[in-house]
């Protein structure tokens, strides 16, 4: 099958715009390579697009069967639904969920919202669009600060966890001006962080529950940029003193954990995957409070996949090699496709076609 793989590579361009953004959200040379590999692994024909400016009339020409896509967009708080939307536009089948689920799990506040609404457990939390709005009576110190629709740890350091009053209408109003978006304020919960991917589609399955461990001051998940990430990020900011923000956390997996609290943690990552409309694959990230109650963090779709991340650790934790993971991620979107799965279409209906004429 021929396989077109989508990422995002900076550009010239984009790193005189959004410097921050853009490399933050590019996918390193050596991701790339390996994924590509590991398509090629399975049998497949593998052809790589950058999500830049050029990519729309490249689709409108259908060059492949199907997209593995792991591009974040370019431009916009919803710009990782751009990909998607480009591709079921055309009618080409891709891995990962179509707009609806990408706009809700890039989007804190609306996700923590369908969570509530179906009953995910989910943390306490308030939207800020202005600095000077009221706090809600029921959020309590400490709290967390966080990006409405960034992920790769954008807006996010170790004064993110605020403790007053002070503290918070500080860190809020840094955000909103830096970077003209909302600010998601939620109860920081200082306990252990559990993460799980989620695979397939009716029905969804976790993979082994991966454990956070915090060697840091706070215990908060900080992304580190590549080093030539970084170094291209203090050329275009011209700031050669610029210090990089070291990662000090790191995923193990499985977890040391009780057979029912994994399963739970596990049944509780699933039902936030269906809550929201996620298919093939994503990771979800869950803490525990002080009295042993897990809540869920957020869903990333489409997250890092990078043979040393945390998504691939947890299959290796079920026994998986990395082709394993990136073969399965495809096979399931292809499940999804009757032309590409073998499945006849006309069959499918056939039963319901029947019911009719002899109901």
């Amino acid at each position: 099958m021929h396989v077109g793989f989508i990422y995002n590579i900076a550009t010239d361009e984009l790193l005189r715009e959004r410097p921050e953004m853009t490399l933050r959200d590019s996918d390193s040379p050596e991701t790339i390579k390996v994924v590509t590999q590991a398509l090629e692994a399975g049998g497949h024909r593998v052809t790589g697009y950058n999500a830049d400016q050029k990519l729309p009339a490249i689709l409108a020409q259908k060059p492949f069967d199907i997209a593995f896509n792991i591009a974040t967009g370019v431009y916009g708080e919803s710009r990782q639904t751009h990909v998607p939307a480009m591709l079921d536009y055309l009618q080409i089948p891709h891995t990962g969920p179509g707009v609806l689920a990408e706009a809700l799990c890039h989007h804190k506040p609306q996700e923590k919202m369908v969570f509530v609404g179906n009953g995910v457990p989910t943390a306490p939390f308030q939207l800020f669009l202005r600095g000077d709005e009221l706090l809600k009576p029921d959020l309590q110190f400490p709290l967390i600060c966080k990006l409405t629709s960034e992920g790769a740890s954008m807006g996010l350091d170790y004064d993110s966890v605020v403790h007053d009053e002070a503290a918070l209408r500080k860190k809020v109003a840094f955000l909103l001006e830096v970077y003209q978006q909302g600010v998601l304020v939620e109860q920081y919960l200082d306990g252990r962080e559990f993460t799980v991917g989620v695979l397939g589609h009716s029905p969804a399955y976790a993979l082994p529950v991966g454990e956070l461990h915090f060697g840091g001051p706070l215990r908060i998940r900080l992304d580190e940029m590549e080093l030539d990430q970084f170094e291209q990020l203090k050329q275009a900011l011209g700031r050669p003193d610029l210090e990089m923000s070291h990662m000090e956390s790191e995923t193990r997996a499985p977890a040391d954990l009780p057979p029912e609290t994994a399963a739970r943690i596990q049944q509780i990552a699933v039902d936030a995957f269906n809550a929201l409309g996620c298919k093939d694959w994503a990771r979800v990230d869950l803490r525990m409070d002080s009295a042993g109650q897990i809540y869920v963090l957020e869903v990333n779709c489409g997250p890092g996949i990078a043979p040393d991340y945390a998504l691939p650790k947890l299959a290796y934790a079920a026994g998986w090699s990395f082709e394993q993971l990136v073969n399965t991620i495809l096979n399931h979107a292809i499940e999804r496709y009757p032309h590409l799965s073998g499945k006849d279409q006309a069959n499918r209906y056939q039963h319901y076609l029947g019911s009719l004429t002899t109901g």
